[in-house]
This record gives C-alpha cells, sequence and structure tokens, in this order.
C-alpha cells in the first residue's frame, strides 16, 4: 500500500513538472511568434516613404499644436504636465520648450551642442492599448533637408524605433514612456513623421535661435 502511495505521488510530480516544462515552452514560442511579427512589421514601417510637406525659403512655418489633456499626469511619465503633439496613439512632448503656448516651438540657445547638432529632451509616450512597433523619422523641411537624428541610449541614427509591449490586466492602464534625445542641426522648421502599423501622422516644429 505504501509503495503504491509513493508510486502515485511520483507520477502526479512527473505530471506537473511536464504541464510547467510545456507552459515554459508554449510561453518561449508565442513570445518568438510576437517578436518575429512585430519584426516584419517594422521593416514594414522602414519602407514607408517620409511625406512630409515642404516649406519654401521666407514662408511661416505651419508648427503643430499640442494638449495638456491628451497624456495623463503621472509620476513615471517625465513632462507629462507638458504640451503633448500627436492624435495618438504615439504622442511626443518638447522638453526644452518654455511651454508658454501650444505651439509646437523652442528656442535652442540653452539646449547642449553636441554630436555636431543641439541635443533636446523628447519623450515620447504611447497610449496603454497599443501594443507594437514604432517608427519615428524627421528632417528640415525647407532649405537642404538634413534629417534629424535620435537616439533611445548611446546609439544615434536617422531613425528611433520603439517597442509598446503588450500590457498586463494588472497593468492595463499604464501608458508607455521613452525618454529620447533628438539632435537638431541648426534652426529651423522640421516635420517628424511618426509610424506605426495602422497609422501615420506628422508633427511639424521649429527650432529658433542657436548658433
Amino acid at each position: 500500500m505504501k509503495r503504491l502511495y509513493w508510486t502515485f505521488v511520483a507520477m502526479l510530480v512527473a505530471f506537473v513538472c511536464a504541464l510547467v516544462i510545456f507552459g515554459s515552452r508554449v510561453g518561449r514560442g508565442n513570445d518568438a511568434a510576437c517578436s518575429m511579427r512585430d519584426s516584419v512589421a517594422l521593416d514594414q514601417l522602414k519602407r514607408r516613404p517620409l511625406n512630409l510637406p515642404t516649406v519654401s525659403s521666407g514662408e511661416r512655418c505651419p508648427v503643430s499644436h499640442g494638449s495638456h489633456d491628451s497624456v495623463p499626469r503621472v509620476d513615471y511619465i517625465f513632462c507629462s504636465g507638458c504640451f503633448w503633439y500627436g492624435k495618438g496613439p504615439v504622442f511626443m512632448a518638447l522638453a526644452w520648450s518654455d511651454q508658454s503656448t501650444d505651439e509646437a516651438r523652442f528656442r535652442l540657445d540653452k539646449i547642449p551642442y553636441d554630436e555636431h547638432a543641439y541635443r533636446a529632451k523628447t519623450p515620447w509616450v504611447s497610449k496603454a492599448e497599443y501594443a507594437g512597433p514604432i517608427l519615428i523619422r524627421g528632417q528640415l523641411l525647407n532649405g537642404s533637408r538634413e534629417k534629424l537624428r535620435f537616439s533611445g541610449g548611446e546609439k544615434l541614427s536617422d531613425g528611433l524605433e520603439l517597442q509598446a509591449p503588450a500590457r498586463e490586466r494588472d497593468d492595463a492602464s499604464r501608458w508607455s514612456f521613452w525618454p529620447t534625445s533628438m539632435f537638431v542641426p541648426s534652426a529651423g522648421c522640421y516635420g517628424v513623421q511618426i509610424d506605426t502599423p495602422d497609422t501615420t501622422e506628422v508633427i511639424i516644429f521649429e527650432a529658433i535661435g542657436g548658433r
């Protein structure tokens, strides 16, 4: 009887372990599938052309207008009380702006000059319900059409690649947030194109002053 009891216990433990291992493999498989899907989606975004307007010399920069109500005011979002630009699911803020107006305009005079450009802190957020890749690119709209460069860490690139994670049930209301830097070559009128698989949005800002 005792031998039968321990045989049953051993079989039960083996069954539970098999379930754990199988679940782990399924989870890894799902993660790999999601990663592959997002990689393919990001490659498709990279092939999407920039569709930015041209601003003639002497023409007023048609800057975008922001809102204080687009983004929740929470501690984990830097500059959450700033004006935010965009219609969603992705929004940007101009942290160096004096926030005196909702117009997307800021001065370069007090911004650090680094890597042959002005390194402007630029926070980005996406809505809690959005999960997937984000591609951000931009350039000067007048003159040389010089590209903006971005950095989410040490690496500089012409395109900022972000990935909004899927939220668990107990974290469903948390927005995604990225503190990045945007390298602005000089004063001028600039356009930023924000691409997700289902949306494309253009935000226009003006940098004034500087060297």
